[in-house]
């Protein structure tokens, strides 16, 4: 069954069926709801006809812009991406639709977007949802989700057990979730705020080059930081909770969470319940730095002096080797752990090249 009245489409594709929508600029906001109809308006009250070329198929429904981007996410750059997004560009500048979905609550979802806001409630199957400008916001959501942004920021709140993948470059990425059974994260230069029950096959993996980090674990966990300058904190304390200058054990038990980053700080702390609003704080204070194998204090001033400006060249040569790419974040955790461990520092690989004449 097909209903198309203009601004609106009307299309059965089941309770577990497909709804895919690809558009070059605009707002979609979708409705998980009981049925096995998909329903699409243009809020507006334009020709969807005129909007999107549609098709209507056994069990799917999909809508592609007119004349606009083909947002295949294949073979265009960034330069071409905004290329398209110039007022004028391809015959001047193009309506940015505005849709309200409903569509069964079961069903898989993918919304691309070359610049807009994607916003879902109430949806629990898997969900795809991207967009190179502009914000994602889920509610209500669980099953398996991937999310990317390019500039935008992503929030999610996930009400049963959920299984992400989130990627931005340049937005934040924050997560409150029921239960997590898989969580793979990254993002360039945006911060991290993950909250929930790790609990699942995992894997959980939290990566970032130059943010920060919030976790507040709900249960047993064991957190493990790979980063090149930054901290790891916490405020859980107690008999059950160990830790060393990378790694944190909360309970007897848990999955494992690896966060890395070159420069981020990552801080561990208790959650607060969904139903009681958490005032609005800064992190907490970094926790005073243990003394390591370089301090210089104490007996013996001259000796540790040195072995602490050996240490610092040891981390610094480690920093140029990843600055030049020769190295990736993970291999310069690893690297910096050894040299934080007491242990020789690894041999840069010869396929790595001369580098500086100071690293020799």
């Amino acid at each position: 069954m097909t209903t198309a009245t203009g601004s609106t489409i009307e299309h059965r594709i089941g309770a577990e069926g497909l709804l895919a929508i690809r558009i070059r600029s605009g707002e979609v906001r979708l409705r998980g709801v009981d049925g096995d109809v998909a329903r699409v308006l243009e809020i507006n009250g334009h020709q969807l006809d005129d909007l999107f070329e549609i098709g209507a198929g056994d069990g799917s429904l999909a809508l592609r812009t007119r004349r606009g981007l083909d947002v295949g996410w294949l073979g265009f750059g960034p330069r071409d991406l905004l290329a398209w997004m110039e007022p004028g560009a391809r015959g001047g500048s193009v309506y940015a639709p505005e849709l309200a979905i409903d569509v069964p609550r079961r069903a898989s979802v993918v919304i691309e977007a070359a610049s807009g806001d994607l916003a879902a409630e109430g949806l629990l199957g898997d969900q795809r949802y991207r967009t190179a400008s502009g914000d994602i916001t889920l509610r209500a959501v669980s099953g398996k989700l991937s999310v990317e942004a390019v500039s935008g920021g992503v929030d999610v709140i996930a009400t049963g057990t959920t299984e992400l993948s989130a990627r931005t470059v340049s937005g934040d990425i924050e997560i409150r979730a029921a239960t997590l059974a898989r969580v793979q994260a990254a993002t360039t230069s945006g911060d991290f705020r993950i909250a929930g029950r790790f609990a699942g096959p995992g894997p959980f993996n939290i990566e970032t080059v130059s943010g920060d980090g919030l976790l507040a674990p709900a249960g047993d966990v064991q957190v493990q930081l790979a980063t090149v300058t930054g901290d790891l904190n916490s405020e859980f304390d107690g008999p059950t909770v160990s830790r060393g200058r990378r790694s944190l054990t909360i309970g007897r038990t848990g999955p494992l969470v690896t966060f890395r980053s070159m420069s981020g700080d990552l801080h561990v702390v208790r959650p607060i319940a969904a139903s009681t609003p958490a005032p609005d704080s800064a992190p907490p204070a970094a926790s005073a730095p243990a003394s390591s194998a370089h301090d210089a204090s104490g007996p013996g001033g001259a000796a540790n002096h040195a072995i602490a400006a050996a240490h610092d060249e040891a981390r610094l040569r480690i920093l140029r080797s990843l600055e030049r790419g020769e190295i990736d974040v993970a291999e310069a955790g690893r690297r910096l752990e050894t040299l934080d461990n007491g242990e020789p520092e690894p041999h840069p690989d010869v396929a790595s090249g001369a580098g500086e004449a100071g690293d020799a």
